[in-house]
C-alpha cells in the first residue's frame, strides 16, 4: 500500500469472448470490434474538431486533383468520409492490417496493405496532404525518426503533414504521478521526440493545435 509499487512483468494480452490476443506486436486486435472502434473514434473526433483536418488545404481538395495519403489508416473511416465529400481529389490509405474495405468504396479511394516501418511504397514528392493519427506509442523514438522522414519524403514541396495524437494529464496529480508521467518513454517524452524530428526535417510552419475536453 502507500507508495509501494509491485513489479509485474508486462504482458500484452486481450480477450474478447472466445478469441485471445497474446504476444502481439500491436496492442490492438483486428476484428469487427476494432473496426467499430475506429468508426466511433473518427466521428467523435470529427465532432470535437468540427472538421476532419486542421491543415489549410480544403480549397485545394475542392478544386484540384489533390492527392491525400493516410498512414496507418485502420478501417479507413477518415478516408471514406473525405473521399465522398471531395470527389475531385484522390485518396490513398495504408495499413499493415487489412481492416479497410476491399470492395465497397468510392472510385477515388485506394487501400494497400503495407507497413511504414518498411518504407512507404510511393515515390518522392507524391502527395499534397499526408495524415497520420493515434500512433503516439506505436513507434519507438528511433522509429518515429524514420516515420517522419518517410512522411516528409512522399510529401510534395508546399504540401502539408498532419499528425493527430492524444494527450492527457491529470489535473492536481501528486508528485509520484508527475514523476512517472515525465520520465521514461511516455506520452510526454514522445511529443518531445516528435517536435525534435519535425524540426530536424527542415519543415516550415510547424505548430501544434490543442483541443481539450473535460
Amino acid at each position: 500500500m502507500g507508495n509501494r509499487i509491485s513489479k509485474i512483468k508486462p504482458k500484452i494480452f486481450f480477450q474478447t469472448k472466445s478469441k485471445e490476443y497474446e504476444k502481439l506486436k500491436s496492442y490492438l486486435p483486428d476484428d469487427d470490434k476494432e473496426i467499430n472502434r475506429h468508426h466511433t473514434h473518427h466521428f467523435l473526433k470529427r465532432c470535437l474538431f468540427e472538421n476532419n483536418f486542421s491543415s489549410p488545404i480544403e480549397q485545394k481538395l475542392i478544386r484540384n486533383q489533390c492527392k491525400v495519403l493516410d498512414v496507418a489508416c485502420g478501417a479507413g473511416t477518415w478516408l471514406l468520409d473525405l473521399s465522398i465529400n471531395y470527389p475531385k481529389s484522390n485518396f490513398f490509405g495504408l495499413d499493415k492490417k487489412p481492416l479497410f474495405p476491399k470492395e465497397i468504396k468510392p472510385e477515388n479511394l485506394q487501400f494497400i496493405q503495407a507497413d511504414i516501418l518498411n518504407g512507404l511504397p510511393y515515390p518522392d514528392d507524391e502527395f499534397d496532404f499526408v495524415h497520420q493519427e493515434t500512433m503516439i506509442l506505436a513507434y519507438t523514438p528511433d522509429q518515429w525518426n524514420f516515420v517522419i522522414s518517410e512522411l516528409v519524403r512522399v510529401t510534395k514541396p508546399g504540401g502539408w503533414i498532419e499528425l493527430v495524437e492524444p494527450y492527457s494529464f491529470a489535473i492536481g496529480a501528486g508528485p509520484l504521478f508527475v514523476e512517472f508521467y515525465t520520465s521514461g518513454y511516455t506520452l510526454y517524452s514522445v511529443y518531445i521526440y516528435i517536435f525534435i524530428y519535425l524540426k530536424e526535417a527542415n519543415l516550415s510552419n510547424v505548430h501544434a493545435l490543442y483541443f481539450f475536453s473535460v
